[in-house]
């Protein structure tokens, strides 16, 4: 009895034996479905494919602009009575509408990869024009103020390059509210006048985009461009017992922006 299960115990191992390695074989004959060759249930499990991370753009963004304008000086006429020029002849006049500067804040949207749109509202520096003379008989200055606050609807196409560099073209329209300031202070042959003016209206206002941003990261770019600024003309007049206006034409602005947009989730 103990001879026979003794051979059977040895039959058990002999076959053992060789099974071990058509096994080891089966399961390491590079299969994908198995990791390293090694699979203790013997059921082919799929290794699962990694879960993508998804990557989600800013669809918000706040932005803070200054610019420097060039070329924008609008005409300047006084009708009615001309306090200056009818004592002084045709004096010089002394202007500073340029340099001028603005400076501004805005919210904006991203509609899609190419395309966003945003408000902004800017300041324009203050400009002013002037007339003097002085002789020994008569002195004067008739002198305006003006300054504008500007909204604009802008629309930009972005010219994705796969870098953070972006080009972009863009335009925008809206209206302006013009503030004019005007005082006129003479002595002279026609008597004394002091008097003073103010008016505020709104015109039309547009704008032309062109230029390039770089984003540091997904929530922070800065802008630098060239923007084409049109601002409707207005006028001002003295107090009703001086017929005397001063007219200021339209702005043609050719400004150099920069600034910070900030982008949100």
């Amino acid at each position: 009895m103990n001879r026979a299960l003794k051979k059977i115990s040895l039959a058990l191992a002999l076959g053992a034996g060789m099974l071990a390695p058509m096994a080891t074989q089966v399961l390491a004959d590079g299969d994908p479905y198995y990791s390293n060759g090694v699979n203790p249930s013997g059921v082919r499990t799929p290794i699962p494919a990694p879960i993508p991370i998804p990557v989600e753009e800013a669809d918000w963004y706040f932005r803070g602009d200054f610019a420097a304008g060039f070329g924008g000086s609008p005409s300047v006429n006084v009708l009615g009575a001309n306090f200056i020029e009818q004592t002084f002849g045709p004096t010089a006049r002394s202007e500073s509408f340029e340099p001028s500067f603005t400076g501004g804040v805005g919210v904006g949207y991203v509609w899609a990869p190419y395309f966003r749109t945003d408000l902004t509202v800017d300041i324009h520096s203050i400009m002013n024009t002037e007339q003097s003379g002085f002789n020994g008989a008569a002195s004067g200055v008739d002198k305006t103020k003006f300054m504008s606050t500007i909204l604009l609807l802008n629309a930009y196409y972005d010219i994705r390059t796969g870098s953070p560099w972006t080009p972009y073209v863009g335009g925008g329209l809206g209206f302006a509210v013009n503030q004019l300031t005007r005082n006129v202070d003479y002595t002279g042959p026609l008597g004394t006048v002091s008097a003073g003016g103010r008016s505020t209206d709104v015109q039309f206002a547009a704008a032309a985009m062109v230029g390039v941003s770089y984003d540091f990261s997904s929530f922070f770019a800065i802008d630098v461009g060239y923007r084409y600024l049109y601002i409707g003309g207005s006028s001002v007049g003295l107090a009703p017992a001086y017929p005397s206006t001063t007219e200021i034409g339209s702005l043609n602005e050719h400004q150099i922006r920069a600034g910070l947009r900030f982008y949100v989730n």
